[in-house]
């Protein structure tokens, strides 16, 4: 996403403003709003297909475009020119009474979903994020997008991707928001964590232009570090009034503690590999020139060495693999990782 792009975008419109202002006693301070044209009763047929666990999550709702019209007019993302804050801008985005029924319609799905395969509370945030997680990262344009518009083009960018991820949180119950940053040009959805005793709650990020778990660091997939990014509510742009937490943080750091310690371990036989190929290289050469029964001896240690250290590299590699892709299935990545502690 092109946040500072963004934010100049909104500074140019806030001098146009300003300068078409000069003059007049008043100066109207609206915010972003749809204006459906009720008499429109044309719709569009959303189709959603992602993996989650071990199934395709498949099925497709319809949606209403007079909404979705009325976001797209260029008056719809207008911004107060003075006394809004960035908690009322993205509330407005994301709670937009227009929307009602494509949040009806996206959450009657997904809560069909969850009823039919026992979802808990957690796995259904995790359903929630890989949905938004799956739609198409493209940059779409200066402003934020309203909701209504990244589930009908199935794009968007970091924070249209994050509005809509919050929204939906919010909408199902959840302490939900956006975390803006701002050196990173980036933004992220978050959702309550678990209470812990803390005199000020605390968040966790998701990330929302790939498949990661809930709470992973934002920056990298593949860290040597414990990445889990956890940040107080003062920081978190909330959306909505739910109070619900993810409460499997705990497994999340689990599995993240295990990729750190599986790439370190990879590094380490690689080191290894690596001086033992240069010792194998340097006794073949010897060997060339002349046979040398002590020099032969070391060489096949060397290289029986080296094939288990690959051998054992490669099954590292694999688990590497199933870590990096499993957060679509939190649950059953947490239980390979205990196994393998």
């Amino acid at each position: 996403m092109e946040i500072l792009n963004k934010i100049l975008f909104f500074l140019l419109i806030l001098c146009t403003i300003t300068s078409s202002a000069v003059g007049m006693t008043v100066i109207q301070n609206t915010g972003p709003a749809i204006l459906a044209d009720l008499s429109d009763t044309s719709t569009t047929v959303v189709e959603i297909e992602f993996p989650f666990r071990d199934e395709i999550v498949s099925g497709e709702i319809t949606i209403h475009l007079s909404p979705y019209n009325g976001a797209k007019a260029q008056s719809a993302k207008s911004i107060p020119l003075f006394g809004y804050s960035p908690q009322q801008y993205y509330s407005a985005i994301a709670n937009d009474p227009a929307q009602d029924e494509m949040y009806a319609e996206l959450l009657g799905f997904f809560d069909g979903y969850a009823k039919e395969h026992n979802l808990t509370s957690d796995e259904y945030v995790e359903l929630l994020t890989t949905y938004v997680q799956t739609i198409p990262y493209i940059t779409v344009g200066a402003a934020v997008n309203f909701p209504i518009e990244t589930v009908i083009e199935n794009r968007g960018d970091c924070d249209d991707k994050s509005v809509l991820l919050s929204g939906l949180l919010a909408k199902s119950g959840y302490a939900a928001g956006v975390v803006v940053f701002s050196e990173e040009n980036h933004m992220t959805a978050a959702i309550k964590e678990a209470e812990t005793g803390q005199v000020i709650s605390s968040y966790i990020l998701i990330e929302t232009t790939r498949y990661a778990y809930i709470g992973e660091n934002a920056a990298v997939i593949r860290s040597r570090t414990r990445n889990r990014t956890q940040i107080r509510e003062d920081s978190v742009i909330l959306v909505g009034g739910g109070t619900a937490a993810y409460t499997v943080s705990w497994q999340v750091d689990a599995i993240l503690e295990q990729r750190e310690r599986i790439v370190e371990t990879i590094d380490s036989l690689s080191q290894e590999m690596r001086t033992l190929k240069s010792e194998i290289l340097d006794q073949e050469a010897q060997l060339s020139q002349a046979y040398d029964p002590a020099v032969y001896e070391k060489y096949e240690k060397n290289l029986t060495s080296y094939n288990e250290y690959m051998e054992t590299c490669y099954a590292y590699i694999d688990e590497l693999e199933m870590i990096n892709t499993g957060s679509v299935s939190r649950e059953e990545t947490y239980q390979m990782v205990a196994s393998m502690m």
